[in-house]
């Protein structure tokens, strides 16, 4: 039957096990702890009320993110298999695994382009002065505007424009002057998009390769490489670093931050309460979203990551602490950030809603425009981007094993060839991240993070929780989750049964009509996505959920080959585990002669004989 696992009597310990669980909590941790825990959920939660913002999203964390995160983790330990593997308890659906492993590989090919990014504001954050510094660059245009450059003439009542100071006198003579001035570009908006991108017009005109992104694109995949190599013994390592050191960078930033000039401004601003904002529908379609895309659900990252641990590991226990740790590392971000933002907003004399900012603009042009007014700024933007680095990398890594996992499980034998494999892999998305190198690179980073990552993963998502639910079943989920922790969490297993069953499919179906009842035409800075653009993303977003019934009608005509009956005895038959292809790996038991026990059982319901 397509599709299913050729490693069935193969033993946990032949997938490779962490050494301990420090190293899958940190694993789990550097896969959830991302970017956009400190570009985007500061943002989220500043426009969406405040501090009342956090109200809905508690919410949504109890409802929808744990419940998700604890049934993947669950899933994965117990079978200890990866997203394909485990979803042949269901063969009908196992579309699910290979959806999870679509959406995966379409987003490391960008991600990737994204950290290179980081490494190269790393690099040139040596230099001195930094080069998105000042207005008088080749690639600065007549609208660039410099805080520090304009600062003498300000002061003097004068208007900068087109490094030059007009002053009252020069205005009567020069009158366009003060309109053009209202519509100045930062400095280090024009280096992000005039020297590092490179930005061309449109999507249409790809232009020739950046190659000092391609040389840092190159070098990110080199990095994971190198992180991944041997499987979780060498990432199980790295971890150690890389989930925990952002933590040190994130604490001193913080401290230099609130002692700058109008910090605390923007601290108010970032959590002062907007209780009427709570009634409006977008405010709880955004912290749904929020918590289901920061958890990772829906990628089979985290169920690939959990296949590793051993069999009686506590996976309750880590999936509060994972999920706890996400949720505050986002909300200490914001204190981060907004300390920034506040003192931007102070030495620009305006509103801190006038300068936030979120994504690539915030980390690439608001912060790099900041620490410039910094003393000792080369150090502070070192440490920012080492930062965003090591978010990205851990959350590219665990992502790449999530793959590689799926293909070894699937060709066991291929595990002898692992750094071979390993090197394919990371070589053929480096090769194909390319084209997010090139002068158009942005817009095609846009297209596959709008179309790639939105309302396909929650739908995956949702097949993925009412077939765990209501085809293979609650009960047998919380038998598993029994046998592995010892006995059925939380009200004897009634409190997640309501969840999976009925609220948390509910709202999964509530996020998917929300994402496009407010769906609309992909643009970026101004520029609308052509047609063909469009529909290219729409072609991208469906293919991850159209491939769940092209896997289970497929499987449907290839159990012509071994089952005989009715048609809805042989969908009945597809919808249980089959005993000759998934098998649970469980610790040897002993018998009551002392004699060790078969260690490969059966998990799930018999399945219906032919």
């Amino acid at each position: 039957m397509s599709g299913t696992l050729r490693e069935s009597r193969d033993s946990r310990a032949s997938r490779g096990q962490w050494s301990n669980q420090v190293e899958f909590v940190l694993s789990c941790l550097g896969s959830v702890v991302g970017l956009g825990n400190v570009w985007r959920f500061p943002y989220i939660c500043f426009i969406n009320g405040g501090g009342a913002f956090l109200i809905p999203y508690t919410i949504m964390v109890v409802a929808v993110g744990l419940p998700m995160f604890f049934l993947e983790l669950s899933m994965g330990q117990y079978a200890a298999r990866g997203p394909i593997g485990v979803y042949a308890c269901s063969p009908i659906f196992q579309g699910i695994g290979y959806s999870m492993i679509l959406i995966c590989l379409v987003g490391s090919g960008y991600y990737a382009t994204v950290i290179s990014w980081s490494i190269y504001y790393m690099v040139v954050s040596f230099f001195s002065p930094l080069p998105w510094e000042g207005c008088g660059h080749p690639h600065n245009t007549q609208d660039c505007y410099s805080k520090t450059e304009a600062k003498p003439c300000e002061d003097n009542n004068g208007t900068w424009y087109n490094q030059t100071c007009y002053n009252i006198s020069d205005l009567m003579l020069h009158p366009q002057v003060k309109n053009l001035s209202l519509h100045t570009v930062s400095a280090s908006e024009e280096y992000f998009n005039n020297f590092v991108l490179g930005k061309s017009a449109s999507i249409d005109d790809v232009g020739t390769l950046k190659w000092d992104i391609v040389l840092a694109n190159t070098a990110t995949w080199i990095i994971v490489f190198l992180c991944i190599i041997k499987g979780i013994r060498t990432s199980g390592k790295v971890v150690y670093f890389t989930a925990t050191f952002p933590y040190i960078i994130l604490l001193i930033l913080f401290i230099r931050g609130i002692t700058l000039d109008g910090a605390i401004d923007g601290i108010k601003f970032y959590l002062l309460p907007d209780f009427e904002k709570l009634l409006k529908p977008k405010v709880w379609g955004d912290a749904a979203g929020q918590v289901f895309f920061s958890l990772g659900v829906g990628y089979g990252s985290i169920l690939t990551l959990a296949s590793y641990n051993k069999f009686h590991n506590n996976i309750l226990r880590d999936v509060i602490i994972v999920a706890v740790g996400n949720s505050l590392t986002s909300l200490f971000a914001g204190f981060v950030i907004f300390s920034i933002l506040g003192f931007m907003a102070h030495e620009q004399n305006v509103l801190v809603s006038d300068v936030v900012a979120s994504g690539a603009g915030l980390a690439f042009v608001a912060y790099p425009e900041v620490v410039t007014r910094l003393p000792v700024p080369q150090l502070w933007a070192f440490l920012f981007f080492l930062m965003l680095f090591l978010l990205g990398i851990d959350s590219q890594f665990v992502g790449m094993e999530n793959m590689l996992a799926a293909l070894f499980d699937a060709y066991p034998k291929w595990r002898r060839h692992k750094p071979w494999v390993t090197a394919a892999l990371c070589g053929s998305l480096c090769v194909s991240g390319l084209l997010f190198c090139t002068r158009a690179g942005i817009y095609w980073i846009e297209l596959m993070g709008y179309y790639g990552s939105g309302w396909c993963l929650v739908m995956a998502a949702l097949v993925e929780c009412l077939v765990l639910s209501w085809v293979y079943g609650v009960d047998q989920v919380l038998a598993g989750i029994h046998e592995m922790i010892g006995y059925r969490p939380t009200c004897n297993g009634w409190y997640w049964l309501i969840l999976w069953k009925y609220i948390t499919p509910v709202l999964l179906t509530a996020i998917v009509i929300f994402n496009l009842v407010q769906f609309s035409p992909l643009d970026y800075d101004g520029y609308v996505f052509p047609p063909w653009a469009q529909a290219l993303g729409w072609l991208i977003a469906v293919l991850p959920v159209a491939v769940i019934p092209v896997v289970g009608l497929y499987n449907y005509w290839q159990s012509y080959k071994v089952f005989k009956g009715s048609k809805m005895e042989r969908l009945r038959w597809l919808t249980h585990p089959d005993p000759a292809t998934w098998r649970v790996v469980r610790p040897p038991a002993t018998n009551q002669q002392g004699e060790e026990a078969s260690e490969d059982l059966l998990m799930g319901q018999t399945k219906i004989n032919p």
